[in-house]
């Protein structure tokens, strides 16, 4: 016997087992055979199309004795669900590689929103009743739904320790994907708001030290101008701590100095513009005012402020010095925090090599100077740092467009490369 589908409550959210037969009905066209497929009644198929579209409030396909003809926003809707099913057929390959299946296929399919919303919680928290109350759900529901989700995957997901439980080897490889997959079932809300005509969404935003300051600023301002109803949130922090949240799907973007030939291979690289870093130090410092030549010979005897070892910031640091014939001073401070970079400056006759972008505000207010003297070999590219293969929600994409948009403003096209 076929089996049937829960139910449902219409004009409430849509599920992700909607979705796949949704994107399944998208895919042949015909109730009957996407029915077929997934071993399903054709009035089961039925009621999940129509409890789909009189939950998101949109008609998503026409109707006709040919069969049903998807709208755009029809197949919009399924691109995000086969992209979130995609990560989760990924989650269920093992150690060794297997070719996906329909058997597997089937299988992962009847994962549902909430098996991956405990796994997700319970992998943050820890424990079970703290990812209950994040829910807002009872802790035996929690522990069913992690249950099921390891009934499903073939593997235990979890193991219970005197502290709460911790994930197994799977379980992590599980949740990592979980939560790429609830990433493009929320985005794909907000498309679905967009095809209503609200424009609303969120948009996370990693900010490396450089960006932080203006370039994120100034583009997330001018996002908000044209999208009011976005919700936005900026994370800051080194770039290593910044990956690990765009590859958990946590944030959306990173903004700042791009690796280039170092970048890992999950990831896709976008330049804006190639930054040149400048020597910078307080107003009314005693070498303002002198000459290059004379500041060439005082370099590598400054009290310099050194960028964290590993970052390219430092590699500029590093290839400015040697470009000028002299090797990298043994500097006794290192950082890379804008704020605190810029105290050490105000309060002594430090040195530090930045981005023009980090200073472009204290510099106009005669706070920080420049010095006059150009250094070789600083440059590196920056830009926009995203998942290999990813999608972005529509805030997104308009914040990448601002960004492009404040570059020009900045006028700082002028070093993007062709």
């Amino acid at each position: 016997m076929n089996a049937e589908l829960p139910a449902g409550a219409p004009g409430g959210p849509v599920v992700l087992r909607w979705l796949h037969v949704l994107t399944a009905v998208v895919a042949h066209g015909s109730v009957a055979r996407a029915a077929a497929e997934l071993c399903l009644s054709p009035s089961a198929v039925s009621r999940a199309v129509r409890q789909t579209e009189a939950a998101i409030g949109i008609d998503l396909f026409e109707r006709g004795a040919r069969g049903m003809t998807a709208l755009p926003a029809a197949r919009q809707l399924a691109l995000r669900a086969q992209r979130a099913h995609e990560q989760l057929l990924k989650a269920d390959a093992t150690g060794r590689a297997r070719a996906a299946t329909p058997r597997r296929a089937l299988r992962v399919s009847q994962i549902t929103d909430g098996m991956l919303h405990a796994l997700v919680s319970t992998a943050r928290s820890g424990v079970e009743t703290v990812a209950a109350a994040t829910l807002g759900v009872s802790q035996p529901a929690v522990h069913l739904r992690l249950r099921a989700l390891a009934h499903l995957a073939g593997t235990p997901l979890v193991r219970r320790t005197d502290r709460g439980v911790r994930l197994t080897e799977a379980g992590e490889r599980w949740a990592a994907a979980a939560e790429l997959a609830l990433s493009e079932l929320r985005v794909a809300e907000e498309e679905l708001a967009g095809w209503r005509g609200l424009a609303v969404g969120q948009l996370a935003v990693g900010a490396l030290p450089m960006a932080g300051t203006e370039l994120v600023p100034r583009a997330l301002g001018r996002l908000l101008e044209r999208l009011p109803g976005v919700q936005a949130t900026v994370a800051d922090g080194t770039y290593e701590t910044l990956l690990h949240l765009l590859r958990h799907g946590e944030i959306d973007l990173v903004v700042g100095p791009l690796r280039g030939a170092l970048a890992a291979a999950d990831i896709e690289e976008q330049t804006l513009f190639v930054d040149h870093l400048v020597p910078v130090v307080r107003a009314g410092h005693p070498w303002l005012g002198r000459s290059k030549a004379v500041l060439r010979r005082g370099l590598s005897g400054a009290d310099w402020i050194s960028p964290l070892r590993g970052s390219p910031a430092r590699a500029a640091f590093e290839a400015a010095f040697r470009a000028a014939g002299h090797e990298p001073p043994a500097a006794r401070l290192h950082a890379n925090s804008p704020s605190a970079v810029r105290a050490l400056l105000l309060q002594s006759d430090r040195v530090a090599l930045l981005s023009p972008l980090q200073v472009l505000s204290d510099v106009a207010s005669g706070v920080l100077a420049v010095l006059p003297l150009p250094l070789a070999g600083t440059e590196r590219a920056i830009g926009i740092t995203t998942r290999r293969g990813g999608l972005p929600s529509p805030a997104g994409r308009v914040f990448m467009d601002e960004l492009r948009a404040v570059v020009d403003e900045l006028q700082l096209t002028s070093a993007r490369p062709v």
